[in-house]
C-alpha cells in the first residue's frame, strides 16, 4: 500500500509540474497564432489568397483543439470565427460567411461563460440578418446571447435587434411562418411614424476598415441635416485626433449607445452620445488621419464617412462641412452648369496623378443577393447575368495583363452599393469596373453604353442612374449638389479615358458578331456604386435585358465571351497607353 501512495504521490507531482508548462505551451501558441493573424491583416496582398486565410484558421484550430481547456481555447475558437469571417469579406463566398456564423455559435455553446461568448453571438446574428438573410436564425441568436449573458456589454444591443425582428420570434409548429416577402431593394430603416415624438433616429452604424482607409456609414430613419468637425491632436492635453457628426432633430437607438472598437490602425473606437437632448453625436477618435470625406445619400437615408491615411492624398478634408440635400426646386448644379456654353458641361477638374503601375483590379457584379436588378421578359434575373460575366472577365483580366483580380461578390449575395467601393478601396485596388445589364420601359430600347461619375444633364442617362441608384430622378438632381463638392479629388479624367476605351471595343466587337448592335456612347451620372472610388471607376451597361432579343444575348455564353473579351482588351489598351504595363504584355 506504502508503494502505491508513493506512486500516486509522484504521478501527482509530476502533473503539477508539467501545469506551467502546459499552459505556457498554450499562450505560446495562441500567441504565435495572433501574431499570423495580425500579418495577414497588414498585408492586402496576403489577404487576396485564400490559402494565406486557411492557414491562420489552421493555427487557431490547433490551439483550440490541443488547449481546449485553457483560457486561450475559448480565445482560439472566436479567433476561428473572427478570421472566417474576414475571409467572407475579400471572397463575398456566401459559404464563408455561414461558417463563420457557425463558428461564432460553436464558440459560444462550448464556452458560455467567456467575455467573448456574447461578441461571437451577436456577430452571428449579424451575418444572418445582413449577409445571409435568415432573419429568424438571427432572432434566435440575439435572444440566445440575451439568455446566456443578460448583462454583457453586447447585451442592449442584441436587446434592440431582437425587438426589430420579433416578427420573426420561431412560432410553434402548428403556425405558419409570417408571410414577408423580402424587398428588392435594401429596406429602409424604421418609418418616421414608428418612432417615439415622431423624430428622426439613428438606427445603425456599419463600417469597413484597414489599416490605411476606412468607411463609415450611419443609418438614418429619415433624411437629416448634419455637420462634420474635425479636432486635430491636441500633444498638451494627449489627446488623439477626432471627428465628429452632429444630427439635430435626432435620436439614437439604445444598440448604439455602446461604443464599438474598431482598432484598425487609423480608427480606434466609434462612441455617440447627446450634447443636448435634440442632437446625437458621432465620435470617431482617430489614431492618425490625413484627409476625410463626409457625404449623405438617400433612400435609404445615411451619412458617409470616408477616412484615409496620411500616405493617401485622394481625399479632400475640409475643417467643417454642414451640408444639406436641395428643396426640390433647388438644383444648384444646374443653375451654374446652365450659365455655361456646350451640351453637357462640366466644371474643371484637376487632373489626378496617374497610378504608374496596374496591380489589383476590383470587378463588381452588379446586384445580388435580395435585389435581383433588372428582370427580362423571358425571366432572366440581371444579377445573374452580371455574375457571370464578372467571372469570365476575371479570367480574361488576369491572363492579359496578369494582375490580380477581385470580385466584390463571387456568389449570389446582396452588398449594399457604398460596400462595393469600399472593398476597391480597402484592397488598394487600381481600377473599378462595375457590370450590369441596361433595363428600358420599352422593349423595343437596346445598345451598349458605358458610365463614368459625373454630372447626369441628360435625361436618358438620369433615368439609368435612378434605376441602378434605387432613387427617384428628383433624387438624381439632389445627389448633384454632393458631387459638386467631390468632384475635385476623384479620378474623372481617367475614368472618362477608361469608359471611352471601353465603350469602343465593345461596339466594334459586338457588331462584328452581331446584327443591330447600337452605341449609345459614354455617358456621365451620380452613380451611388462609384461614389467615393479612389481610383479610375466606371458602370459598364452591356446590353438591354428588356429587349428579348438581348435578353437572349446576354444569357449566352458566346455572347459573354464576346462582351469581357472586349472589355479585357479595352483595359489592356487603357493601361499600356497609360504606361500603368509594358506594351509586349
Amino acid at each position: 500500500m506504502t508503494k502505491t501512495i508513493r506512486q500516486f504521490t509522484l504521478l501527482l507531482l509530476l502533473l503539477t509540474l508539467a501545469a506551467p508548462a502546459l499552459a505556457k505551451s498554450a499562450e505560446q501558441a495562441y500567441q504565435e497564432a495572433r501574431d499570423a493573424y495580425y500579418v495577414l491583416q497588414n498585408s492586402a496582398r496576403k489577404q487576396m489568397y485564400r490559402d494565406q486565410w486557411l492557414k491562420v484558421i489552421d493555427l487557431f484550430q490547433s490551439v483550440q483543439s490541443r488547449h481546449a481547456d485553457h483560457k486561450r481555447g475559448a480565445d482560439a475558437l472566436f479567433m476561428v470565427a473572427k478570421t472566417r469571417d474576414g475571409l467572407y469579406v475579400v471572397s463575398r463566398v456566401e459559404d464563408d460567411a455561414r461558417q463563420a456564423a457557425d463558428d461564432y455559435r460553436q464558440m459560444a455553446r462550448r464556452y458560455p461563460a467567456s467575455s467573448l461568448a456574447d461578441d461571437a453571438l451577436f456577430r452571428a446574428g449579424e451575418l444572418a440578418e445582413t449577409v445571409l438573410d435568415e432573419p429568424q436564425q438571427a432572432w434566435t441568436d440575439y435572444s440566445r446571447l440575451l439568455e446566456i449573458q443578460p448583462a454583457g456589454d453586447m447585451a442592449p444591443r442584441a436587446r434592440a435587434a431582437e425587438q426589430r425582428l420579433s416578427a420573426w420570434r420561431p412560432l410553434a409548429k402548428s403556425a405558419e411562418p409570417p408571410s414577408v416577402s423580402p424587398p428588392v431593394e435594401p429596406a429602409p430603416p424604421p418609418s418616421q411614424a414608428s418612432l417615439p415624438s415622431g423624430e428622426k433616429q439613428l438606427t445603425a452604424i456599419r463600417f469597413w476598415s484597414n489599416p490605411g482607409y476606412t468607411r463609415i456609414v450611419l443609418d438614418l430613419s429619415a433624411q437629416s441635416e448634419f455637420s462634420a468637425h474635425f479636432l486635430a491632436a491636441d500633444s498638451q492635453q494627449q489627446s488623439p485626433p477626432r471627428l465628429y457628426i452632429d444630427l439635430p432633430s435626432c435620436g439614437l437607438s439604445d444598440g448604439l449607445k455602446e461604443p464599438t472598437i474598431v482598432d484598425d490602425g487609423l480608427l480606434r473606437r466609434i462612441r455617440t452620445g447627446k450634447p443636448d437632448a435634440r442632437t446625437v453625436r458621432v465620435v470617431l477618435d482617430l489614431k492618425s488621419i490625413g484627409d476625410y470625406k463626409v457625404f449623405q445619400l438617400p433612400d435609404p437615408y445615411r451619412v458617409v464617412i470616408d477616412i484615409a491615411g496620411e500616405q493617401v492624398a485622394e481625399l479632400t478634408r475640409r475643417e467643417t462641412e454642414i451640408r444639406t440635400l436641395p428643396p426640390a426646386d433647388g438644383d444648384a448644379i444646374a443653375k451654374i452648369l446652365d450659365g455655361q456654353p456646350g451640351g453637357e458641361p462640366t466644371p474643371h477638374v484637376p487632373v489626378a496623378s496617374a497610378s504608374t503601375s496596374l496591380r489589383r483590379i476590383v470587378i463588381d457584379p452588379g446586384h445580388g443577393g435580395k435585389d435581383p436588378g433588372a428582370v427580362g421578359p423571358g425571366g432572366t434575373y440581371e444579377k445573374n447575368i452580371t455574375l457571370a460575366m464578372a467571372r469570365r472577365l476575371a479570367e480574361k483580366l488576369r491572363k492579359e495583363l496578369g494582375c490580380e483580380v477581385i470580385l466584390t461578390r463571387n456568389g449570389d449575395v446582396y452588398l449594399p452599393l457604398e460596400e462595393r467601393t469600399a472593398i476597391a478601396n480597402k484592397v488598394g485596388a487600381d481600377l473599378f469596373i462595375s457590370i450590369h445589364a441596361n433595363a428600358n420601359n420599352s422593349r423595343k430600347a437596346y445598345g451598349v453604353e458605358t458610365y463614368y461619375l459625373n454630372f447626369a444633364k441628360n435625361d436618358k442617362a438620369a433615368a439609368v442612374v435612378a434605376r441602378e441608384n434605387g432613387t427617384s430622378l428628383k433624387q438624381v438632381g439632389d445627389l448633384e449638389l454632393i458631387l459638386f463638392d467631390l468632384m475635385a479629388n476623384s479620378k474623372i479624367n481617367e475614368s472618362s479615358r477608361l469608359a471611352a476605351e471601353i465603350q469602343k471595343s465593345l461596339v466594334d466587337r459586338l457588331s462584328r458578331n452581331y446584327d443591330q448592335v447600337r452605341d449609345m456612347g459614354v455617358r456621365q451620372g451620380p452613380f451611388y456604386v462609384l461614389l467615393g472610388a479612389t481610383m479610375p471607376s466606371v458602370l459598364v451597361e452591356t446590353a438591354f435585358i428588356s429587349n428579348p432579343r438581348e435578353e437572349k444575348r446576354l444569357k449566352s455564353g458566346a455572347f459573354q465571351d464576346h462582351a469581357t473579351d472586349a472589355i479585357a482588351k479595352a483595359v489592356k489598351k487603357y493601361a499600356v497607353d497609360n504606361r500603368l504595363v509594358a506594351a509586349a504584355r
